[in-house]
């Protein structure tokens, strides 16, 4: 059995009965039918109907979003991102659903590399109506050399794109209607983790979210990592 098969039928099992020994089976059949193949990447409601939807990737390179149903299969795919929508020998490495341009529709969010695996670029496909506009998406015009962390960096309630660009620079990408706005998003330089450990949480309990993230000193090993966290200030920059 494959690993994607594995990853579906993981998150479907059921548990029937919570005293009883034999409590678990496997209903994958009732949930996805004959689509039950992919890797799970990510959790949504996207039609807005208050149902868990979910981001399937398959073959590396197309994304099918299985909406919520009320009769069998549960789970039907009703929304595609095919390879023929990315540019060639792009491999999908991850998927974040959100609402990147603040007008209440779910939009997709996809992080891809190549072959090579160099550079990350991210492109962002716009939700409509409850479907992707796929000839309108968003591609960034930097690339990153590591997965991007999603946050709101200056508080409009919009997600942001922070991360370790090409050139080594760490900064963040503002989304203000469609328009792309690149801001530096650390005061001194410092030479982030990679693979990162950055996130996003309140650690001095003021109700705003504070940036942690894990840099080495120029002395240090990559075993040795040294963890700060930053306050946002205005303009979203951290210092």
């Amino acid at each position: 059995m494959s690993s994607t098969n594995r990853s579906l039928i993981a998150l479907i099992i059921g548990i029937l009965g919570p005293f009883s020994a034999f409590a678990l089976q496997n209903v994958t059949a009732d949930l996805f039918g004959s689509e039950n193949y992919g890797t799970v990447a990510a959790f949504g409601d996207f039609n807005s109907d208050k149902q868990t939807d979910i981001f399937i990737i398959r073959g590396e390179s197309e994304l099918v979003i299985f909406l919520a149903d009320l009769n069998i299969p549960y789970f039907k795919p009703k929304v595609n991102i095919t390879k023929d929508s990315l540019p060639r020998d792009s491999i999908i490495t991850s998927v974040v659903p959100g609402d990147y341009d603040g007008d209440s529709q779910m939009d997709v969010l996809l992080t891809t590399s190549t072959k090579e695996g160099v550079d990350t670029t991210v492109f962002i496909f716009w939700g409509k109506n409850q479907t992707l506009e796929l000839s309108g998406r968003l591609q960034l015009n930097k690339t990153f050399i590591d997965q991007p962390l999603i946050m709101d960096f200056n508080g409009d309630m919009i997600p942001d794109i922070f991360g370790v660009l090409k050139d080594g620079s760490t900064e963040v990408c503002l989304l203000k209607n469609r328009h792309v706005e690149w801001l530096k998003a650390l005061g001194p330089p410092v030479k982030m983790r990679i693979p990162h450990s950055n996130a996003f949480i309140d650690l001095n309990m003021d109700f705003t979210a504070a940036l942690s993230h894990c840099h080495r000193l120029p002395t240090q090993v990559d075993r040795d990592p040294q963890r700060r966290w930053r306050d946002p200030v205005s303009h979203g920059v951290c210092t």
